[in-house]
């Protein structure tokens, strides 16, 4: 009978004693964090890609261009074809579409930009700032004179429009203007009221030009598209920029793709989404509340302050004017947002942003004759307020901007 050695056996009990307590005493690796799941993530862009794909079906148009921005996120979405009685997709996000009104907020950002850097003052007199030549119109006794901010801020008292030739070139359109202007003998009071006015805004495109001692497409390129290497914003488009314009709303007459420089403070201007994104990032980066924008996206008249507003409720109930931007109070459950209409020559815009929450979308489509401007800009206000509420992380749908300079 084979005996045990049990002298042994002890000795490996032992060391397995030893070995269990040690793996005892061994602090065990906590269990991984789990990450976001990517399913929920997925779900908030998916809708953010609805809302959208709502604009798109709201403005019932055969083309669209859209940007978006959030955070430090900016991206560009074309939708549907470039020309309806053709085949061609839209070029994608740099289909070229003309901004109409939306050119104001451009006109804006080189007049606070001027203010930012000491060059001018927003109390400056028009009649300062006149083109060698020409002087503003003399006011009735007691009236203040019409100041740079009253035009920036449609308070002016200068009617929607002058009697005067449209579609000429730039010198030609501001000597037609100042013509026109010193012959008035009867306006109303500046910063009484409010009452939209394009006039307003070229008037002081000429201003600035005198300012600057440069032609007013040149201080926009110095002041702001120059900078931000916005190549494809312009009121004077080469012919391959002129390839890729959008089509006009089928319904109207066709709009060729002309120099616009006479009325490019007022509504000239032809840009792309992939422009308006970087644009849009510039104004709500980080240090938007510095320098320029501080001055830019102020409000400077209150509606309840006026004795009348007109023109300015495209969108919905203005409560202020900053400049050429339009203020909707914040309301429960809402923010404050500012906001631009334009329309015309074939096309509708919309651009609105939320600075406070970094969030901003612009569009422009072809369907002037469907009357869809208002539907386009609830579903786009809905669209910045979701974009808003979102966490940074999520990723935003759209080709982030092909040019351009960084936000900051």
């Amino acid at each position: 009978m084979r005996k045990l050695d049990l002298a042994g056996i002890g000795a490996r009990i032992v060391v397995a004693a030893l070995l269990l307590a040690a793996v005892s005493c061994t602090r065990a690796p906590p269990p991984p964090t789990p990450a976001k799941p990517t399913v929920e993530v997925d779900a908030e862009t998916r809708r953010i890609e609805a809302a959208a794909q709502t604009i798109y079906a709201q403005s019932l148009a055969s083309g669209m261009v859209m940007a978006m921005v959030h955070g430090d996120q900016a991206g560009a979405l074309a939708f549907g074809r470039q020309n309806p009685k053709e085949a061609q997709p839209a070029a994608g996000v740099r289909t070229l579409v003309r901004l109409q009104s939306v050119s104001k907020l451009f006109t804006a950002d080189v007049l606070a930009s001027l203010v930012n850097q000491g060059r001018i003052k927003l109390g400056d007199p028009l009649a300062a700032h006149a083109p060698p030549g020409w002087q503003a119109p003399r006011t009735p006794t007691g009236y203040p004179p019409i100041t740079l901010l009253d035009l920036a801020t449609h308070t002016s008292g200068l009617p929607r429009e002058a009697p005067i030739e449209p579609g000429q070139l730039a010198a030609q359109a501001e000597a037609a203007r100042w013509a026109w202007l010193a012959a008035q003998r009867r306006l109303p009071r500046p910063g009484r009221g409010a009452l939209y006015s394009n006039v307003a805004f070229d008037l002081l495109g000429d201003a600035l030009s005198d300012a600057t001692k440069t032609p007013y497409g040149a201080a926009l390129d110095a002041e702001v598209t120059g900078p931000l290497r916005m190549s494809d914003t312009t009121a004077t488009p080469a012919p391959a920029q002129c390839q890729r314009l959008m089509a006009g709303d089928a319904n109207r007459r066709p709009y060729p793709c002309v120099d616009q420089s006479g009325e490019a403070a007022s509504g000239g201007l032809y840009s792309t989404a992939n422009d308006m994104a970087v644009w849009l990032r510039a104004e709500v980066a980080p240090d938007a509340e510095q320098g320029r924008r501080s001055i830019s996206q102020a409000v400077y008249v209150r509606r309840d302050a006026l004795a009348s507003v007109s023109g300015l409720d495209h969108a919905g109930p203005a409560s202020g004017v900053g400049l050429a931007w339009i203020e909707q109070d914040a309301t429960p459950g809402r923010p404050r947002l500012l906001e631009k209409t334009g329309g015309g020559d074939g096309f509708l815009t919309y651009v609105v942003i939320d600075p406070v929450h970094r969030a901003a979308v612009f569009v422009g489509f072809n369907n002037v004759s469907g009357h869809k401007l208002g539907a386009v800009a609830e579903a786009a206000d809905e669209l910045v307020i979701l974009l808003g509420g979102e966490q940074d992380s999520v990723a935003i749908p759209g080709a982030a901007p092909v040019a351009g300079a960084p936000a900051h």
